[in-house]
């Protein structure tokens, strides 16, 4: 597992999704995701990589304090080369850093503002596996409310999956 290049995967895996998608299909409010969108969870993918990015280069993450652009949510193109934008940071981190890793909207110096110790390569390994576990759930959103469109079946799925799958298949 080369864990800079899986990443970089997924993040293709969504920049292929978003040139097929439209703004309408993307931005529409599905009641199987209880009207939220495609778009919000792709959004989602993106704040978490953006987060350990940015958050690595003070050594500290707190994933409850991403940036939440709207336009990700709502414009596949504005998306598209946000998550371009996301690739030469992945492949700039060293994945053996030390960092401290924050939960909630506190700081580490405030009451119940706890810091965990990990590693860039852990977080980098978590935001791998999240947008594995939220490509999936776009994908059932597709297939429920859009079965006319044609579904990558990897979307979604992880790479030791597939890999099972393939050997299986032999």
């Amino acid at each position: 597992m080369n864990l800079k290049q899986d990443a970089e995967g997924i993040i293709q895996q969504v920049c292929d999704l978003l040139h097929r998608l439209n703004d309408e299909m993307y931005a529409q409010p599905l009641e199987v995701f209880s009207d939220s969108t495609i778009g919000q969870h792709v959004r989602h993918i993106h704040g978490f990589y953006a987060c350990l990015i940015s958050g690595a280069k003070e050594g500290l993450i707190n994933y409850d304090k991403r940036e939440r652009d709207l336009r990700i949510q709502t414009e596949t193109h504005y998306c598209d080369n946000c998550f371009c934008d996301l690739i030469s940071g992945i492949h700039a981190l060293d994945l053996y850093q030390a960092v401290k890793v924050l939960q909630g909207m506190n700081a580490p110096d405030e009451p119940n503002g706890e810091a965990m110790t990990s590693s860039v390569g852990r977080e980098l390994l978590y935001a791998f596996e999240h947008s594995i576990h939220h490509l999936a759930i776009v994908k059932m959103g597709l297939r429920v409310h859009f079965p006319d469109f044609d579904v990558d079946p990897n979307l979604g799925v992880a790479p030791s999956t597939i890999e099972y799958r393939e050997a299986c298949a032999q």
